[in-house]
């Protein structure tokens, strides 16, 4: 899959964190979890994206300037 890199990750990420947040209020006892444990899992979800940036680029860049995004 080569549209499948680190940048899609991050996005694919990005919206189960948003999704598992936004939806904190919602009985979560359907699926077999509670509020609490759908907090936790966004909690390790936003860690393993911080966790690939610093496997990625290293400690040092999660400080860096990053560049501008080209347009097509």
């Amino acid at each position: 899959m080569k549209w499948f890199n680190t940048n899609a990750a991050h996005n694919l990420i990005n919206v189960l964190i948003l999704l598992l947040t936004s939806l904190v209020g919602f009985d979560w006892t359907m699926f077999g979890i509670d509020a609490a444990l759908a907090l936790k899992i966004a909690g390790v979800l936003t860690l393993h994206k911080i966790l690939m940036n610093v496997v990625r680029d290293g400690v040092a860049g999660l400080v860096k300037k990053q560049p501008a995004v080209e347009g097509n």
